[in-house]
């Protein structure tokens, strides 16, 4: 089973420069509610940018970035299947792409390459 652990971005769609985080293990269950406008939808754009490389919404990539900062945008997503950790790091402007393993447990991060399977 996969298990959502943590999901952090910055620069990205109308967050700013600091990084906003949602740890998801303070409960076994996460209800996101909010006003419109507060940002739920982001959360959700976030994770699927994350694990997919494309936000949930019908939003292009140029979008995706924060246009007061323009650029660096960074997004996180921690996960764990069974008792492995994972943790993948997507970025913009630059483009970056980091799949890792078990970078929690042993602090010697095991970046996944095309050879390695979840």
């Amino acid at each position: 089973m996969v298990v959502f652990k943590k999901i952090r971005w910055k620069n990205f769609l109308s967050t700013g420069n600091a990084f906003t985080e949602i740890d998801l293990t303070r409960s076994t269950n996460t209800l996101i509610v909010g006003h419109n406008g507060a940002g739920k939808s982001t959360i959700l754009d976030a994770l699927t940018f994350g694990l997919f490389g494309k936000p949930y919404r019908k939003i292009n990539k140029p979008q995706l970035v924060n246009s007061v900062n323009d650029g660096k945008t960074v997004v996180e997503v921690e996960f764990s299947i069974g008792k492995k950790n994972y943790k993948i790091v997507r970025g913009i402007k630059p483009n970056v792409f980091g799949p890792y393993r078990d970078w929690e447990t042993d602090r010697k991060s095991t970046r996944l390459n095309s050879s390695h399977r979840l």
